[in-house]
């Protein structure tokens, strides 16, 4: 797929997902705790536009993809698990279909966010730290055991490697 088209939003996630240790993250906190890594990218995505979310924004944002993900992206990602084992050709057919389910996943997302604009690393953080934390615990993710907001801070610190000198924790 053609990475010079779609959205700034999508534009956006294909380079942060791109950036050294961010994809093993958002996997790990799929698998492990349930998060839709699109919704966890568009948390992200809108800090970085300056926007702090609500629980009313992120439940319409779940709601908006939550059929799609469901009924086709997870069925994609099952199929491409499963075909790893066969021939190439087939797992690299279902590799870009998958991409491009969760390319539609993000066009949905991005017809709800707000206009924005960029603002600092330290309020990029703390944006980005709430809105993973409220969608976290609208998915039920601390109640799982394993969870802690540290593997959130972990992937914004991958996912906004200037932020880590910054000090935006303390």
């Amino acid at each position: 797929m053609n990475s010079a088209q779609g959205n700034s939003f999508w534009q956006w996630s294909l380079a942060a997902y791109d950036l050294p240790g961010a994809k093993q993250r958002l996997v790990s906190l799929q698998d492990s705790f349930g998060f839709d890594v699109n919704i966890a990218l568009w948390c992200c995505w809108r800090a970085r536009e300056g926007e702090t979310l609500s629980e009313d924004t992120l439940r319409k944002a779940d709601a908006a993809v939550a059929s799609w993900t469901e009924g086709v992206i997870e069925a994609l990602r099952d199929a491409r698990r499963n075909a790893k084992a066969g021939p190439p050709a087939i797992y690299e057919q279902i590799k870009d279909v998958e991409l491009a389910a969760e390319r539609r996943a993000q066009d949905l997302l991005f017809t709800i966010s707000a206009s924005g604009s960029s603002t600092t690393p330290d309020a990029v953080t703390a944006a980005a730290t709430t809105n993973l934390l409220l969608y976290a615990s609208l998915i039920d993710a601390p109640r799982r055991e394993g969870f802690s907001s540290a593997l959130l801070r972990d992937l914004i610190d991958h996912i906004f490697p200037q932020t880590q000198k910054s000090g935006a924790y303390e």
